[in-house]
């Protein structure tokens, strides 16, 4: 009998350290996952009708909330920005690296990956479209992924 209870505290001592590993994995995810609903907005036309878009500057102030100010708690390089012409319209692109510093720890994390992309010349029935602020908008969507392993605005609903 008392074998038993032994390895019954075996297993819920082993549960726990397990639960323990995961809420320590899972820290910053749970932080930044939760989006609320002032922060969405939704798509109203195009392929993604019906979807709803994170504001950017939410997921900036919640990866703010969480490892502090830009340039101390967390930072980007752009590693790369370049166009691409198809046919008449021309696309932008943004590659960025995006680094974390634990709050706790103070360790700086590896580069988090990020790709972003808007166009700077649409093809409309007017003629051509420029968007002034194609780079921008490429860096903001690049930053934006590049959050999303971290959990930032990781549940909609």
């Amino acid at each position: 009998m008392e074998e038993n209870k032994t390895n019954q505290e075996a297993q819920v001592e082993e549960q726990n350290e397990a639960q323990a590993i995961l809420d320590t994995n899972l820290r910053f995810y749970n932080q930044g996952r939760k989006v609320p609903a002032d922060a969405l907005k939704k798509i109203q036309a195009g392929r993604l009708k019906g979807m709803s878009d994170i504001n950017p500057m939410w997921r900036m102030k919640r990866l703010t909330e969480i490892f502090g100010p830009v340039g101390f708690g967390w930072k980007y390089t752009i590693d790369r920005q370049w166009a691409e012409a198809y046919g008449q319209d021309v696309k932008v692109f943004c590659n960025i690296s995006l680094y974390v510093r634990d709050p706790e720890t103070k360790e700086w994390s590896d580069a988090i990956p990020g790709v972003g992309g808007s166009a700077v010349v649409n093809s409309e029935k007017n003629g051509p479209y420029v968007n002034d602020e194609a780079y921008k908008m490429a860096l903001t969507d690049a930053l934006s992924i590049a959050m999303k392993p971290l959990g930032i605005g990781g549940k909609t609903q």
